[in-house]
């Protein structure tokens, strides 16, 4: 395109700023698909191109080749755009990777106390422990408890109520709520 024309845009005729789109529009897409290999991010990367040379058409030089200063607009946003999926991929490649330590950290903590537990409750004297597992592990309600270990239930509920002060005051310090 000639010098008139780029006069004319650099002052601002929507006319010839469609005839540009017009003519470089397709030319633009298929250089920017060939460097994404995404047809998303070529038209986005081709409108970035059209929107920053409307708003720098002041800068506009009418002894050079429009074609040339599109396509190197379209160039550098094409390389911007690509930069800012190379932060979001490795933020989105960090989070993995905090999230699978933070599991995996979660989980060993997890058996670290459940490992504790168990021991509070291997502390605990063999009826309290009867009775507490029969209770909280195998379901069972206290009268059949009761009969299981021929005690009474109110025994049984004694039992129970000791093995928890026990476990309470032996697992305070894991800074979770117990029963």
């Amino acid at each position: 395109m000639n010098e008139e024309f780029s006069k004319s845009l650099k002052n601002g005729d929507l006319n010839a700023y469609n005839k540009l789109f017009n003519t470089y529009y397709s030319r633009l897409f298929n250089y920017a698909l060939k460097l994404s290999n995404d047809k998303s991010v070529a038209k986005d990367v081709v409108q970035e191109a059209f929107i920053k040379l409307w708003l720098s058409k002041q800068n506009i030089k009418p002894d050079l080749s429009i074609g040339n200063y599109l396509l190197k607009i379209c160039h550098n946003e094409f390389l911007i755009h690509a930069r800012k999926r190379k932060k979001e991929r490795a933020l989105l490649d960090k989070i993995k990777i905090e999230t699978t330590y933070e599991m995996f950290t979660s989980n060993e903590d997890e058996v670290s106390r459940i490992d504790m537990v168990k021991e509070g409750i291997d502390k605990l004297s063999p009826k309290c422990k009867e009775a507490f597992i029969l209770s909280k592990y195998e379901k069972m309600k206290y009268k059949v408890i009761a009969e299981k270990m021929g005690i009474s239930i109110k025994t049984v509920e004694n039992h129970i109520s000791k093995a928890y002060s026990e476990l309470r005051k032996n697992l305070q310090h894991l800074s979770i709520l117990f029963f």
